[in-house]
């Protein structure tokens, strides 16, 4: 009776939601906009849904997805090229919607999680709702088409997400968008997506610029850069709706694995100076997995193309001392790689315009540059600061620009340069077209690498649009100030960049403007090991490596970046995750809770993965740090310790040492790490453990690896192996799935940590000993119990790549 009861319920409440739905539908098309006298509509079905024609003036609406509806707005049948924020090669697959009239010119079009109801009567009304009643609504589409303007009606006043990231300055925004947003890149860190989300669904439309506004149950889109709009609507979870239109626009490919280590950014150096700095790095048995180099690598206003060169001697007209006299001829970069580490060169979007000898003579490349047409436009030529000389913004929005750049800047490609660093492309007007030019920098990057070799591309920008994402794009928050109240705001803006998608996200840590105190830098360098890119970087001559700062923020921040590494499986298979999903290492805490209000409106911490939640220090002289753990039981990251969820702690910190940072490991999760290493494939990987903490929650992680460089991971070319795991009173069971992919990889063995005390443990049901079995060593399985900082603890030895079936008791 019980069960009868509550379905009887959630059936009523279904039915009063869609009806609330449609009534207040009524009530913003009578209170809002005006209704169209009744006309000639004409009427045609589509294999996903239905068109609606009235005069010249066409309305298609399709379910292309299981809980996602496409419709387009098309005045007089005319049709625009998308914009770079939808994926060139998107195409909709799958199963096909029902399709099922319900009236005279009514239909409702059903994908497996979406419905759409199509009101040509009412002068073509569209209600999407998913099955649980969570619905929005579009009146009256043929004045929306002429007015180039949406009315989006909502049922429930949930948070509005997406739309815009925060702003250099801190403008006491946190992450909901209540009064919505204009929609553009911005300047310094920030960024922009034509999407808002909520807890339930979400809106996407094909536009470079417009806004968002939030009226009573609606929200405004307007300023569509595009004449027949055309809009997504997705329904789901926030990762379910992030993923599906992510999947639009584009998902990003598999960042070279360097990239996840330790990243040293430096203004100001000469080839001696960073061979010595990089041999400190290993003779302190610090990782580190790259060097990255601000304006000192190019020969900057030298000769006609000093701009994309290298500041060395195998450049004609060179006049300036030699910085790094190796780096054209690939010996740079050679020595550095037998040591683990990469190069990356920062660009910008500027050429001076006249020659260092002559205040009339243009250089060879911006004689080029009027000759084609391929100057930024409206934009006047502007002092260069390094130079104080006349330059000029290149407009990377023309093919013609960045093939003509990637030829130049190929020979630095060659030689060594492994990545890329693109910067100060957002001064531009703020304009449609401005929005994507950092993203065509990177376009241009992606584009011209790939054609010369099979070497993953990667580019650090300084905004983001939506899009860019499937260009090996990465984003950094600007030129950041040091201190305690910078480094406590990048919290907020890393988790509004991750609601825009921008899932590779960096900071300038140590702060770009100043010199941070020892306690800065170490808490710092600690809340970087927890971001996507853990990257540092200082204005000019700002040294950021980590001995600069003392014994005690030396030790911490040593400690925090031996711990990344020692966690890159899971960061790699959580990289794998995003490619194919466009979920990111780093997840707000609503994406993962958001029927938890407390955890919901958290911007002072996050999920890292599925496994590990992080809410790092940010206040000087910290003694106590206050954090929330949602329902569930978590372990400390560090010490072990056991905690009940759905509680705020205030737990103690060391204020002497800086030597902790609150990590959270997560019940029911799965947690893959390795012995650390000084740099990314330093030694081939021949055992990962694996970490199992399980509980009534099943338990899943995908372990993955390829060879960390090329694409060919896109041809099938890696090794995945799925594990599993849940509790059921006092039994655990434990699958391993047979890998996948054609990679024959160096890992040979998992060490599996299951969180618990085992008398038995049975393998396809058969009771193993405690001694090895299987055979050769590669083969043999083994198991033992114990304790570790977590408590009780069953480690068992299992070779990787097989399907294996196991039971501990």
């Amino acid at each position: 009776m019980k069960a009868r009861s509550q379905q009887r319920s959630s059936a009523f409440d279904m039915f009063f939601r869609r009806e609330f739905c449609r009534v207040t539908a009524v009530l913003i098309s009578l209170c809002i906009v005006p209704v169209l006298q009744a006309a000639d509509l004409h009427v045609q079905r589509s294999p996903r849904g239905v068109t609606v024609q009235r005069g010249d003036d066409v309305i298609a609406v399709e379910v292309v997805g299981a809980n996602l509806a496409l419709v387009h707005l098309e005045p007089g049948g005319q049709t625009t090229p998308r914009t770079l924020v939808i994926d060139p090669s998107l195409q909709f697959n799958g199963a096909l919607p029902v399709i099922k009239r319900t009236g005279k010119d009514r239909f409702v079009l059903s994908g497996k999680g979406i419905d759409v109801d199509v009101d040509v009567e009412h002068e073509a009304r569209i209600t999407a709702c998913d099955h649980a009643g969570h619905c929005l609504h579009v009146d009256d589409l043929f004045s929306a088409l002429k007015r180039l303007e949406l009315l989006i009606g909502r049922d429930q006043e949930e948070p509005l997400y997406g739309m815009r990231g925060l702003e250099l300055a801190d403008h006491g925004e946190g992450l909901t968008r209540k009064q919505g947003a204009t929609i553009a890149a911005g300047v310094q860190g920030d960024g922009g997506a034509p999407f808002f989300f909520t807890h339930h669904y979400g809106v996407l439309v094909d536009s470079s610029g417009g806004a968002f506004e939030v009226c009573d149950h609606c929200v405004r889109f307007k300023g569509s850069s595009r004449r027949d709009v055309e809009f997504y609507v997705a329904f789901g979870s926030p990762t379910t709706v992030m993923s599906t239109l992510l999947k639009l626009t584009g998902l990003p490919p598999m960042p070279p694995k360097w990239t996840l280590g330790f990243l040293n950014s430096q203004w100001g150096t000469t080839e001696p100076e960073l061979l010595q700095i990089v041999s400190s790095y290993r003779q302190k048995q610090i990782p580190l997995d790259a060097f990255i180099l601000d304006f000192d690598w190019k020969a900057w206003g030298e000769d006609h193309y000093g701009e994309w060169r290298w500041n060395s001697t195998s450049g004609e007209g060179n006049v300036a001392p030699d910085k790094f006299p190796d780096g054209a001829s690939g010996v740079l970069g050679a020595r550095l790689a037998q040591q683990g580490v990469k190069l990356a060169g920062i660009l910008k979007p500027r050429i001076l315009v006249l020659t260092a000898d002559s205040s009339d003579k243009k250089t060879e490349a911006s004689a080029y540059a009027d000759a084609h047409h391929l100057w930024y436009p409206d934009e006047a030529p502007q002092k260069d600061y390094v130079t104080n000389r006349w330059a000029r913004n290149l407009d990377f929005n023309l093919p013609e620009t960045r093939t003509w750049i990637w030829e130049h800047l190929k020979p630095a490609f060659l030689a060594g340069m492994a990545g890329w660093w693109n910067d100060e492309a957002d001064p531009a007007p703020s304009t449609q077209l401005s929005n994507f030019q950092f993203m065509n920098m990177a376009r241009m990057l992606y584009d011209g690498q790939r054609s010369v070799a099979d070497q993953r591309v990667w580019s650090l920008n300084r905004n983001y649009y939506l899009g860019a994402n499937r260009y090996g794009y990465a984003l950094w928050s600007g030129d950041i100030d040091t201190g305690f109240p910078s480094m406590a705001y990048q919290r907020r803006r890393m988790l509004a960049a991750m609601d825009l998608g921008a899932s590779h996200w960096s900071m300038d840590t140590g702060g770009f403007h100043g010199h941070p105190s020892p306690e800065n830098y170490a808490r710092w360098m600690e809340f970087a090991a927890w971001v996507p890119i853990d990257r540092v970087h200082g204005d000019f001559g700002e040294k950021r490596q980590p001995w600069t700062y003392g014994p005690v923020a030396e030790a911490a921040a040593t400690k925090a970046i031996r711990t990344r590494y020692a966690l890159l499986p899971y960061l790699y298979s959580l990289e794998r995750i995003d490619h194919l999903t466009g979920v990111g290492i780093v997840r707000p805490m609503f994406w993962v809770f958001p029927d938890d209000s407390d955890a919901a409106g958290l911007d002072t911490e996050w999920m890292f993965g599925d496994a590990l939640l992080v809410s790092p220090i940010v206040a000087p002289g910290a003694t106590s740090q206050h954090v929330y753990l949602p329902e569930g039981v978590w372990y400390d990251f560090s010490s072990g310790r056991r905690f009940d969820g759905k509680r705020w702690y205030d737990l103690p910190v060391d204020s002497k040492t800086w030597s902790d940072v609150p990590v959270f490991v997560r019940a029911g999760s799965i947690l893959a790490s390795q012995d650390p290493q000084q740099f990314v494939g330093q030694q081939p990987v021949s055992k990962v453990m694996l970490d199992v903490f399980p509980n009534d929650r099943l338990s899943e992680f995908s372990y993955y690896d390829d060879d960390g460089v090329s694409y060919r991971y896109e041809t099938g070319e890696y090794f995945e192996q799925k594990i599993s795991a849940r509790q059921s009173g006092p039994r655990i069971e434990l699958h391993i799935a047979k890998s996948t992919g054609s990679l024959q990889p160096a890992l040979k063995q998992y060490i599996v940590r299951v969180h618990v005390r085992a008398t038995t443990v049975l393998l396809h049901g058969r009771p193993i000993s405690t001694l090895s079995e299987g055979g050769a060593s590669g083969d043999a399985i083994s198991w033992s119990e114990g304790k570790d900082k977590y408590g009780d603890v069953t480690e068992i030895h299992v070779p990787a790549g097989k399907q294996l079936d196991l039971s501990l008791r």
